[in-house]
């Protein structure tokens, strides 16, 4: 393992108010996906009565579709030019188009054919998808070039996490929300659960106006003058062709996907479980409890932020790494204990452990992206941040897809049956066991292969030396 880091020099430090102006677009980033994540299932499975097969293989169609638009928008950021740098266009633009898209994937209609419900939510999902796209990958991409120095980058992304935990906060404590009285039906004088959603959504993009833009609008591009805006544009097959060749970008590539594989193959199971084995079918009850996982998320995850960026910097981001994902065979085995209907609440305990594993990864993961930029820079001599970027988001949508579409599938195959409304004992111990029993095998592989990751303080220090001999210090 590594030694204690070395302090870090003034002229590496990003200012305070400019990692909170970047991070403040990490709460936007993960309440998009929180809320659609949990609002996804419930709302149009339950409130539309669409199956969940039909479900994951629209998001199937979100994904691949993201696969063709990540890597074209990640190579035009890298490819523009402007007064305003390669980013900051895109960011500005794309927070206005991610605020008028999210309240429209909510508006279909009950009365509405099936039919013509999938044709929208798939249609207005594609341009939900696209306006996200437009925002997120100039701006992941901008943290990759905030600052040269190996631990200043970790400290950058512990701020965007901390953000980034308030937006699952609030996504987590949504479908409660929207489940309950305060959004009752003017009719029936019930919770109306598609009625608080959509009215909900309007006051997720009056927020994500006014935190997406704000890295557009305070965050420097530190490479642009001195080294982007000089660079030949490079065309988009020759970019994605450069990053095939990239070991270590392969490799973190491999360990996020069968991390995010493990997880999204169970991911929906997860609600069911809590809602029919848990707490009989009570939606009331069980929304509640995912409001309190999610608080608990946020707390836990607040807390781990400082600790593991303390410990990035004792030893090294590959083993502190390889210590938070080996952690979350912990949270599996309580799930085994602690999910059982006699206490609902114990299932909070294995929710801590897993709180910090996920809070953890994503704080750790776009630092070490960062480092192979820089490896990549030293290779090919260009600033790359958008290509590398997208490369790492298509992989990571792509085992997110292949989950995705096969988690509905998975969900009916334990003979799960939303309309049937209590489920067999049989059919539930089955959803259990593989809630607890598939991300585990996945976590296994993830585990060796950051065991072989090539990248630490040491060789990225020798890395630094070479570049600024070459070009200069940034």
């Amino acid at each position: 393992m590594e030694q204690t880091s070395p302090r870090i020099a003034a002229k590496d430090k990003v200012p305070v108010g400019q990692k909170l102006a970047y991070a403040a677009g990490g709460s936007v980033e993960m309440l998009s996906a929180a809320s659609v994540g949990t609002m996804w299932m419930p709302v149009f499975n339950l409130g539309f009565g669409i199956s969940p097969g039909i479900l994951g293989m629209i998001g199937v169609i979100y994904r691949i579709w993201d696969a063709v638009t990540d890597p074209v928008i990640g190579n035009m950021s890298d490819n523009t030019r402007t007064r305003w740098g390669r980013r900051r266009p895109y960011i500005f633009v794309g927070a206005v188009l991610v605020a008028i898209t999210t309240p429209m994937l909510w508006r279909l209609s009950p009365s509405w054919s099936e039919m013509s419900m999938l044709v929208y939510i798939t249609v207005i999902g594609l341009l939900l998808h696209t306006s996200l796209s437009i925002w997120a990958m100039p701006y992941n991409s901008l943290m990759l070039e905030m600052t040269p120095n190996y631990d200043e980058r970790t400290r950058i992304s512990a701020y965007r996490t901390i953000f980034m935990k308030f937006g699952v906060l609030i996504g987590s404590w949504i479908l409660p929300f929207a489940a309950s009285p305060f959004f009752a039906s003017p009719e029936t004088g019930k919770p109306d659960l598609v009625r608080g959603v959509q009215i909900i959504s309007i006051a997720l993009a009056a927020g994500t106006i006014m935190l997406g833009v704000l890295p557009a609008i305070f965050i420097p591009e530190r490479y642009y003058e001195k080294e982007a805006s000089k660079q030949a544009k490079e065309p988009l097959i020759q970019g994605i062709r450069d990053s095939f060749h990239l070991r270590p970008l392969w490799m973190l590539v491999s360990i996020v996907v069968f991390q995010v594989f493990g997880n999204g193959l169970t991911s929906a199971m997860g609600f069911y479980i809590n809602l029919y084995y848990v707490n009989h079918g009570k939606l009331t009850d069980a929304a509640v409890i995912e409001g309190f996982k999610g608080t608990t998320a946020f707390l836990v995850g607040l807390a781990a932020v400082p600790f593991w960026t303390w410990v990035c910097e004792k030893l090294d981001k590959k083993w502190t790494l390889m210590i938070i994902v080996s952690s979350g065979f912990i949270s599996a085995g309580l799930n085994l204990v602690c999910l059982t209907p006699s206490h609902p609440y114990l299932q909070l305990i294995p929710a801590v452990f897993y709180a910090s594993v996920t809070a953890s990864i994503w704080l750790i993961l776009p630092s070490m992206l960062a480092d192979i930029v820089d490896f990549d820079e030293l290779k090919t001599y260009r600033r790359r941040e958008g290509n590398i970027n997208a490369v790492f988001s298509w992989f990571l949508k792509f085992g997110m897809t292949i989950a995705m579409g096969l988690s509905g599938f998975l969900l009916e195959w334990t003979g799960f049956d939303a309309k049937a409304g209590d489920q067999p004992q049989v059919v539930l111990q089955r959803m259990l066991y593989l809630y607890v029993l598939l991300p585990a095998f996945f976590w296994v592989i993830a585990v060796l292969l950051i065991r072989i990751y090539p990248l630490n303080r040491k060789k990225m220090t020798e890395i630094r030396g070479e570049l600024e001999a070459r070009r200069g210090a940034v």
